[in-house]
């Protein structure tokens, strides 16, 4: 290189390459530019929504006539192909505008290089109301019908009210805020935790511009088969082992409800289980799972199980004495008496637990000996017994017999009524000796006889009861009574 820079040619031809490039650069930078001419193009914007600002909606309520407008703008056909509508805005300023009615121009903004040339419209009219709130109960709005044989029961809603913002011109036309059930072919409860609300006039139309607060409720509308409560029956089967009876069988709850048609529940009165007792072998608490089924023709029943507390006890006897026994069913007229025994009372050997055996007393046991339809008479009676549950008797095998003797009151004897008449003032005439003639005629009383004889109450020929002989009372029982005890 150094051998190059040396040389003189190489050097003025290097000095010549610099200067035409130095030229070149100069004349260059310092040529005039050329204008070129730019075509602007129109274009319409057509729906051009109007935003509002500066309102509080919470307070008031806006009526306006616009709702969108035609934009015509210009500039470079690039800017107006490749900006988008939404560059394009169109406002109305609601800052410090008071309530009532007003004219209002329209504010807008274009992208960069577009301009405006015309806005159709250009101003609003607008209405301005304060609000006005009010609450107003829920209401629902059920259809359809649900399964066949079920019931819609009443319906629970939370809340069970809410607000209703209008202007104070509109709110009046609320008649009420409802919400829509559909229950065609519910067989369970409906449940809808966000229910959708409206607010309808007297028609039934929806007001749309009304604000409901909260806009939904949280619904249940029970849809069930008909249902009856009823008494819990237990009894058993099964046995218990000889040494062992029953003292005492408590169920979680007396009650149980059926679900089944109305038709049905109507012959229901009670619920009767089943026990079974077989598998107690000691005594002492038992807590034994009860199983429930439906009654036949019925959907369900509830509970469907519960535990029963069966106590069992080693069985003891008790005898009670002088137990009265009862007269009845006797007939109008007649007077009942008891024979056999003669006290009108029995003892009786009972069984059972000895916690229950040593409640008893005469008031809980019944001897009853029923003659319905028995006429005067004596008769050998069967005995009923009625016994607290869980208690026995220990002779049952045979039978309990009372001599019972029904009597019918004696028929009065009639006696002559004294003749009252004129003729009876007269002297009795003597006897005659002499036979009667054939032709003597004989005197038959007269109505009026006939009349006193009737009126006449007759003596009475027989002892009253109460006057003859006293009987010894029986212990504990009036035996001589016409209606029984």
């Amino acid at each position: 290189m150094d051998k190059w820079m040396k040389n003189n040619n190489f050097n003025k031809i290097l000095a010549l390459a610099l200067g035409i490039i130095l030229w070149t650069i100069v004349h260059v930078d310092t040529a005039p530019t050329y204008q070129t001419t730019v075509n602007n193009e129109s274009k319409t914007i057509e729906n051009v929504k109007v935003e509002i600002e500066g309102f509080d909606s919470e307070k008031y309520v806006l009526t306006k006539d616009v709702d969108s407008v035609r934009m015509e703008v210009m500039g470079k056909k690039s800017d107006l192909t490749y900006k988008f509508s939404d560059a394009y805005r169109v406002w109305l300023d609601l800052k410090d505008v008071k309530p009532g009615d007003n004219t209002l121009p329209l504010m807008y903004s274009t992208p960069s290089g577009v301009t405006l040339e015309a806005m159709v419209p250009n101003q609003v009219n607008v209405h301005i109301e304060p609000r006005t709130t009010k609450s107003f109960p829920v209401s629902l709005n059920i259809t359809g019908e649900p399964a066949a044989g079920y019931e819609v029961g009443s319906p629970v809603i939370d809340p069970e009210s809410v607000e209703v913002t209008l202007p104070a011109s509109d709110l009046g036309r609320v008649a009420k805020v409802q919400g829509k059930v559909e229950l065609e072919g519910q067989n369970e409860t409906f449940s809808e935790k966000k229910l959708k609300l409206f607010a309808l006039d007297s028609k039934g139309n929806e007001l749309e511009d009304a604000v409901i607060e909260p806009s939904t409720v949280a619904v249940e509308v029970p849809v069930t088969l008909p249902s009856k409560t009823l008494p819990l029956d237990i009894s058993f089967t099964g046995s218990l082992p000889a040494s062992l009876v029953l003292s005492r069988v408590t169920p979680e709850q007396d009650m149980v409800t059926v679900y089944g048609s109305a038709e049905t529940l109507k012959t229901l009165s009670s619920y009767e289980a089943v026990l079974d007792l077989s598998a107690i072998k000691n005594a002492g608490t038992e807590q034994m799972k009860l199983e429930l089924k439906p009654p036949e023709g019925t959907g369900k029943i509830e509970p469907a199980a519960m535990t029963v507390a069966v106590f069992a006890a080693e069985i003891t006897q008790r005898t009670l004495s002088a137990i009265p026994i009862k007269l009845e069913g006797v007939s109008s007229g007649l007077t009942a008496r008891i024979l056999e025994p003669g006290s009108a009372a029995m003892d009786l050997t009972l069984s059972g637990a000895p916690t229950l055996l040593d409640q008893l007393d005469q008031d809980s046991i019944s001897v009853v000996a029923d003659v319905g339809g028995l006429t005067a008479g004596v008769y050998d009676v069967t005995l009923q017994v009625s016994l607290p549950r869980f208690i026995s008797l220990q002779n049952a095998a045979s039978q309990l017999v009372a001599k019972v003797e029904l009597v019918a009151p004696a028929a009065p004897a009639a006696t002559a009524a004294p003749d009252s008449s004129p003729a009876s003032s007269s002297p009795t005439p003597e006897p005659s000796a002499e036979p009667a003639s054939v032709d003597e005629t004989l005197v038959e009383p007269t109505p009026e006889h006939t009349t006193e004889i009737i009126e006449e109450t007759p003596m009475p020929t027989h002892i009253p009861p109460e006057t003859a002989e006293p009987t010894p009372p029986a212990s504990g029982n009036n035996t001589d009574s016409t209606g029984g005890t």
